[in-house]
C-alpha cells in the first residue's frame, strides 16, 4: 500500500533537514569570531589590574582574537561584575574576579544584587598571592605570640587599618581577631597606599595587605612583616615565618583572580577559555612575571573554579556572621 500523503510529507521534511544540518554547522562561526571584552572591576594600575591585562593579551593571542580590556570602577568591583552577569553568555564578555567581587561583597552589602555561585560560569582559577602582617616600625610587639598578649593587655587599643569594608584585607583581620579573640581597632582606608602611608608613620599599628603590595616597603626597611598568612614562607622574604609557624594554622587567607563569564556559557567555549589559561599559567615568563609579583599559578578545571568559590563564599560567610559586618 502506497504510503498516504503526510507520511511522505514527513519523510520529505526529514531529509530535509538532514541536509540542512551541516549547512547551519558551518553558517556559525567558530568561537571567537570576533573581539571579546574583558572587564576589570577595578582601577588602573592595581594588582588586578596588571594580571587581567597580562592574561588578556595572551589570551588575545591564543585565541586569534583582540581581547579589549575595560576597566570598570565601583562599589568595590560589584558594579561592572553585575553588569557582566547580565550579559549574553556568549563567551564575549567576561571579567576578572576576586575575594572582593566573586565572594564576599554578596555577604556584606545587601545592594549587591548577584550570586556569584549562581549568576556566572566560573571558568579558570589564575593565581593567588598570600596575605601578610604588617607592623609599624613603633609596635612593641616583632612575633605574633608578642601581638596577641599585647593585644589582650589593651583590648581596643591598637589600630588595625583595613583597606576597605569587606575588603581581604578587612576579612582576613577579622579572621585573626576571631582565632586569637582578640579585640582591634579597625580604621577604613581607600586602598593599600593610603594605610600603608599611615602604618609608615604609626598612624596605624597593624595592617593586613596582598604580600604584592607590601614587598618594597618591607624590603626597604619602612615596615615590618611579622607573618605571612599562606601555606609556606614567601621565597622574597624567608625570614618571615607563616601564621601556622606562629602558632595560628586558622590564619590563611588569599588575595587571588579567576575569569568567569555569566552563568550558562556553552560548555565548549568555556572548555576552549579554560585550556588557554592552563597554557598561559604554563608559560615562563607569565610564571616569572608572577613571581615577581609574590604571586603562583592556580591551574585547574573549571569544576575546580565553581567548586573554590562556593567554598570561598561559605567559608566568609561564618566569619561576616560572627563579626556582625554590614555595609549599610
Amino acid at each position: 500500500m502506497d504510503r498516504s500523503l503526510p507520511d511522505r510529507r514527513a519523510a520529505l521534511t526529514g531529509l530535509l533537514a538532514l541536509a540542512v544540518a551541516p549547512l547551519v554547522a558551518q553558517a556559525q562561526p567558530a568561537y571567537p569570531s570576533k573581539p571579546i571584552t574583558l572587564v576589570i572591576p577595578f582601577p588602573p594600575g592595581g594588582q588586578t589590574d596588571v594580571l587581567g591585562r597580562l592574561f588578556g593579551e595572551r589570551l588575545g593571542q591564543r585565541l586569534g582574537q583582540p581581547v579589549v580590556v575595560e576597566n570598570r570602577a565601583g562599589v568595590n568591583g560589584s558594579l561592572a561584575s553585575e553588569a557582566v552577569a547580565r550579559a549574553k553568555p556568549d563567551g564575549y564578555t567576561l571579567v576578572i574576579g576576586g575575594p572582593g567581587t566573586h565572594a564576599i561583597n554578596q555577604l556584606v552589602n545587601p545592594n549587591v544584587k548577584y550570586d556569584t555561585r549562581k549568576d556566572f560560569t566560573h571558568i579558570a582559577m589564575l593565581s593567588r598571592v598570600p596575605m601578610l602582617l604588617l607592623a609599624s616600625p613603633e609596635l612593641k610587639a616583632g612575633t605574633i605570640a608578642e601581638l596577641v598578649a599585647l593585644a589582650k593587655s589593651r583590648p581596643g587599643s591598637l589600630n588595625v587599618a583595613l583597606t576597605g569594608i569587606g575588603s581581604s584585607s578587612h576579612m582576613t583581620t577579622e579572621l585573626f581577631k576571631q582565632t586569637t579573640k582578640t579585640s582591634l581597632n579597625g580604621i577604613p582606608y581607600k586602598g593599600d597606599m593610603p594605610a600603608m602611608t599611615d602604618l609608615i608613620g604609626s598612624q596605624a599599628d597593624l595592617l593586613f595587605v596582598p604580600a604584592t603590595s607590601a614587598l618594597p616597603f618591607v624590603q626597604g626597611g619602612k615596615l615590618r612583616a611579622l607573618a605571612v598568612a599562606g601555606s609556606q614562607r614567601l621565597a622574597s622574604l624567608p625570614a618571615v615565618p607563616t601564621m601556622a609557624e606562629a602558632g595560628q594554622p586558622r590564619v590563611v587567607n588569599y588575595s587571588w583572580t579567576s575569569l568567569a563569564g555569566p552563568a550558562g556559557m556553552p560548555a565548549d567555549i568555556v572548555q576552549k577559555l579554560n585550556k588557554a589559561c592552563q597554557e598561559i599559567l604554563a608559560q615562563p615568563d607569565v610564571i616569572a612575571r608572577m613571581t615577581t609579583m609574590s604571586n603562583e599559578a592556580t591551574p585547574g578545571t573549571p569544576e575546580q573554579a565553581a567548586g573554590f568559590i562556593a567554598a570561598e563564599v561559605a567559608r566568609w560567610t561564618d566569619v561576616v556572621k560572627t563579626g556582625n559586618i554590614r555595609i549599610e
